[in-house]
């Protein structure tokens, strides 16, 4: 009894300092996480604002880069339309056709000189006492008998009637003329027409032109004329619609027609090499942006991770301490008790105590051994020391080292050897610990009475060995993560349940080096069997 009264306080007060210890790093975890939320939540919206700033300027910079591609066009077109303005069709049409267009042209000179003499001399030609023709201006002037006139008016005289000569002579050679004289626009919608007109070096003077004023894309076009709805012309019948609808239309009025001609420009592609480059320029931002945040998202999830290993050392930490202080205070209370007088011993219960000694030094001397191997192996210049040895020997020495723990709680630890050769060449110390490691998992985590089975049995080039029990089993989520160093398995409410998520971690190393493979097959509050396969 006096064990035990000295005992609890010490439990009591160890018990409090723990949940000071929890309390403070709780809440200092709880800064941490408050502080990394604030963070990410300054560094999200920079990152959405430095994204709709980037958007908006790029909406901008395209605008710009819309105008200036509309500038380029419109003064490129201007050049275009100046030229044709001017009308040099004979640079258009075929030969046949360019005599026509001469003699038209030609007409059009006689017939503006016949006006501008008499406009200029009115006087003359109006006096009916001197001057007499016919009402037609094909007649020509004639000085009626006995009048005389200056030398002067007799040359100008002269010089009308040979304009009128010329005139005559030219729409007397053709039928075509006599319908340029009564209807000349359309005669010039004629020779516009596709089958007569040169339009590809049309096409061609107009991407050059463009290409001057560096717009490098080649537009559809078409011709049409206020006189008629069908269009004279058109480079793609396809985009005809398109050509009807397009914000590109340019009119020309040439000097031999009363008639107005347009010249409509349609691109395949609205975007100029400037607002290409625009967009390099904005997937290339968006790009490093998302960079950025990418790297942002890992330095989160690595101090997330180094959190959670924090805290797990933290846990192991105080599991190990309390592992560690759970079997002295155990020795201790054994001492007590033997070097107690006021208690008479037998030879049987002293021996008990003794047992119990050695049952707690043993499993301190393992939880240490595990703690200090488990280190000696994250080194990768750690060996194995290799030796033949059998497995049958050493689960013998383990179930022997649990026998009176199982036996304190009624329960059964049971070794099945099926094999007939348990010989491998392995490391005994760590097989030993190894195998030492999942008996006591098995026992710990068994609910209600323990029972733990261990079978050995052959396999190819291979002994496997078998770990099973009947306890709470394992759920599929955690059986991804009971091989990582200082995972835990909740236990939901069970608290009896000390461990500091180091034994299956080493259990996986001592595995692997050795060159063998350990799986799990659990199910919630039906046990769990764990398989070894270790090469011979």
């Amino acid at each position: 009894m006096r064990g035990s009264t000295t005992q609890m306080p010490f439990l009591r007060n160890g018990h409090t300092v723990r949940t000071i210890i929890y309390d403070f790093l709780r809440i200092i975890f709880d800064m941490k996480r408050k502080f990394i939320a604030l963070l990410s939540t300054i560094f999200f919206l920079a990152a959405l604002s430095l994204t709709i700033v980037q958007i908006e300027q790029t909406k901008q910079n395209a605008e710009i880069s819309n105008n200036l591609f509309n500038i380029s066009v419109n003064n490129a077109m201007d050049e275009v339309v100046e030229r044709l303005n001017s009308l040099k069709v004979e640079d258009y049409i075929s030969s046949g056709y360019r005599y026509k267009l001469l003699q038209f042209k030609r007409l059009e000179d006689i017939n503006d000189r016949m006006r501008t003499l008499l406009r200029d001399h009115s006087s003359l030609f109006y006096d009916e006492q001197r001057i007499a023709f016919g009402v037609s201006l094909q007649d020509s002037a004639v000085i009626r008998r006995g009048r005389r006139l200056s030398s002067a008016d007799s040359a100008t005289i002269n010089a009308y009637n040979t304009l009128i000569d010329s005139r005559n002579r030219i729409l007397s050679g053709s039928q075509q003329s006599m319908e340029y004289e009564q209807h000349p626009e359309s005669i010039l919608d004629e020779l516009m027409r596709a089958e007569t007109f040169n339009y590809p070096q049309l096409d061609s003077l107009i991407f050059e032109t463009l290409l001057v004023n560096g717009v490098e894309l080649q537009p559809s076009v078409a011709v049409t004329s206020s006189a008629s709805e069908e269009p004279l012309y058109v480079s793609d019948s396809t985009k005809m619609e398109k050509l009807k609808r397009t914000p590109y239309k340019y009119s020309f009025h040439p000097n031999l027609s009363s008639n107005v001609y347009y010249i409509s420009l349609y691109f395949y592609s609205r975007s100029p090499l400037l607002r290409e480059n625009l967009h390099l320029y904005t997937i290339t931002s968006l790009f490093l942006i998302g960079i950025i945040l990418a790297l942002f998202t890992l330095l989160l999830r690595i101090n997330s991770n180094q959190n959670k290993v924090d805290e797990m050392k933290t846990d192991f930490i105080n599991n190990m301490t309390h592992e560690i202080k759970t079997p002295i205070a155990t020795i201790g209370l054994a001492c007590e008790m033997l070097q107690d007088k006021s208690i008479d011993h037998t030879a049987e219960t002293s021996q008990g105590y003794i047992g119990i000694i050695r049952s707690e030094n043993q499993r301190m001397r393992m939880l240490v051994e595990t703690i200090l191997q488990s280190a000696k192996m994250s080194n990768k210049n750690f060996t194995l020391n290799r030796s033949l040895i059998d497995v049958k020997s050493v689960i013998d020495n383990v179930v022997g080292s649990f026998s009176m723990t199982v036996a304190n709680q009624k329960g059964t630890l049971i070794f099945h050897c099926h094999a007939m050769s348990t010989l491998i060449n392995a490391d005994e110390l760590h097989i030993t610990n190894a195998i030492y490691n999942l008996v006591d998992n098995a026992i710990k985590y068994s609910s209600g009475n323990v029972h733990v089975e261990i079978h050995a049995y052959e396999g190819p080039d291979c002994l496997i060995i078998k770990v099973s029990d009947q306890g709470m089993g394992i759920d599929k989520e955690s059986q991804r993560h009971i091989f990582e160093k200082f995972y835990r398995v909740s236990t939901g409410d069970v608290h009896n349940v000390k461990g500091f998520g180091i034994g299956l971690s080493y259990v996986k190393q001592v595995v692997d080096l050795h060159g063998g493979n350990i799986t799990v097959e659990s199910e919630p509050g039906k046990g769990s069997t764990f398989t070894i396969m270790l090469p011979r």
